[in-house]
């Protein structure tokens, strides 16, 4: 039987993951099993013991997407409340039901439903949600416009007293019923940004800056920052695009992507993909697992394996969903390399590091905008984690951060030649050199993008916004 909180169920399950193409090689998701473990008492949790406690905050966290969803997004709400819940502070995740990016409400959920979970003792309020595809514009802009509304009405009349709310972005709508709920509760509004809405919007081609919605979320992009009492960064290249907008310095914080290291753990043991997919022990394996939307040029991998034929023994392993699924599918289809580029549905985020583990290298590739140049994609870091050196198709920050790591080999961004050339290059070194590439990101990361020491730091800036705002 479910346990009830207040007047809500709080339910958890085992989920499954909706595969597009039925049940593919890896598709039960154990996020039931190992996160959704029941919490009770005191509202407020006791800090971790041995955990460097802060001033308690008591946060309203907005979030469009939360886990079982396998996104970046998804990851990051859910590390960091988990983090700051292991230091004594209080979260409520105010969220929707979980459905993408297919558009399928997740088993073991409902769209019209209300209901509490406490996970990891984070307090998770799911509200009613019109889900929708990660394609098309009128649906999922709809979708974006109901779940604000909700969120605000519920945060106002459900929710106890907090002491902040902070709402991630993008989508901007998000961020608009996070102010919303911060005035109407006198409360300091805090604004975190993973991505520029909408110059991404632009960069991918979904809409011309002449549009009208294009201009009107320019608007309300420029009102957000205005009124935010302290933005987040996830990457340095975001804060001159905050300060071209008039936000001073001292308001903002950079509080990059990063890793839970309990989950990423080198030392598991690797993903059978070579004897499920046929791939022989001596041949080159290349995974690119995440999100295949419209920013990410998954197709110049099956390009690359066709452009290389006789000259490299790769396989190209990709794992997951989104907008540009069916068009890389179709890709290869017309490449003919499926017997060398293998299309596999998505997976529970507990079943990436094993993925990783199985890899010799990571894809990570954006397309060639200057919008992504700012951009420090989170692929990088599980990658790094796992110990799995990174091929990197992105200019700008995350290059940077690339060879500062010493974790992998670059290439210049929609270059099939120049992707072809870099895995000879990765081909033709030593194992011992690529274990150092490994090694160098397992160090890099632990040092500088761990999620418990970026909690941390996410607290004191909350502390810092929330006593120049009393």
């Amino acid at each position: 039987m479910p346990r009830i909180i207040g007047d809500e169920a709080c339910v958890y399950n085992n989920h499954f993951i909706p595969s597009p193409r039925g049940k593919g090689v890896f598709s039960t998701s154990s996020w039931g099993r190992q996160h959704a473990r029941l919490a009770s008492g005191d509202a407020r949790p006791q800090a971790r013991r041995g955990a460097a406690t802060l001033g308690a905050v008591r946060l309203a966290y907005l979030s469009h997407y939360f886990p079982p969803e396998t996104n970046a997004p998804a990851a990051r709400v859910h590390e960091l409340s988990r983090a700051l819940v292991d230091d004594g502070h209080s979260v409520h995740v105010i969220t929707g039901q979980p459905n993408h990016p297919r558009g399928v409400i997740f088993p073991g959920y409902r769209a019209a439903s209300v209901r509490r979970e406490l996970i990891d003792g984070i307090t998770v309020h799911r509200l009613p949600t019109f889900p929708a595809a990660n394609r098309g514009v009128a649906l999922r802009s709809l979708g974006f416009m109901l779940l604000p509304v909700s969120q605000v009405v519920f945060g106002l009349t459900r929710v106890p007293e907090v002491d902040c709310v902070f709402a991630t972005s993008p989508q901007l709508l998000t961020g608009v019923a996070g102010l919303a709920l911060a005035r109407a509760r006198r409360r300091p509004f805090v604004l975190e940004v993973r991505d520029l809405w909408p110059e991404s919007i632009v960069s991918v081609g979904a809409l011309p800056r002449s549009h009208p919605i294009v201009r009107g979320l320019e608007r309300v992009e420029r009102g957000l920052y205005h009124s935010a009492a302290g933005i987040v960064s996830v990457t340095e290249s975001f804060v001159e695009h905050f300060e071209a907008h008039g936000v001073p310095r001292a308001r903002v914080d950079v509080i990059k992507n990063g890793i839970d290291a309990r989950l990423f753990d080198p030392t598991q043991t690797p993903a059978p993909l070579r004897e499920r997919l046929g791939i022989v022990p001596d041949a080159l394996l290349v995974l690119f697992c995440g999100t295949i939307g419209m920013a990410h040029d998954v197709g110049l991998l099956a390009r690359a394996i066709a452009a290389s034929r006789g000259r490299l023994d790769a396989h190209v392993v990709i794992v997951g969903d989104g907008a540009q699924r069916d068009a890389v599918a179709r890709e290869i289809a017309a490449l003919d390399v499926s017997d060398r580029v293998h299309l596999l549905p998505p997976v529970a985020r507990e079943e990436v590091p094993a993925l990783l583990a199985a890899a010799d290298l990571s894809a990570v590739i954006l397309r060639d905008s200057p919008t992504f140049a700012g951009v420090l994609p989170s692929k990088m870091f599980e990658a790094m984690a796992m110990r799995c050196p990174i091929v990197l198709g992105v200019r700008g920050e995350a290059s940077a951060l690339l060879e500062r790591a010493g974790a992998g080999l670059a290439f210049t961004p929609g270059d099939v030649d120049a992707l072809v050339s870099t895995l000879q290059q990765f081909r033709a070194l030593p194992p011992a050199r690529r274990r150092e590439l490994g090694e160098r990101g397992r160090a890099f990361v632990l040092a500088h993008h761990d999620r418990r020491a970026q909690a941390r730091a996410l607290a004191r800036f909350l502390e810092r916004t929330i006593a120049r705002a009393s």
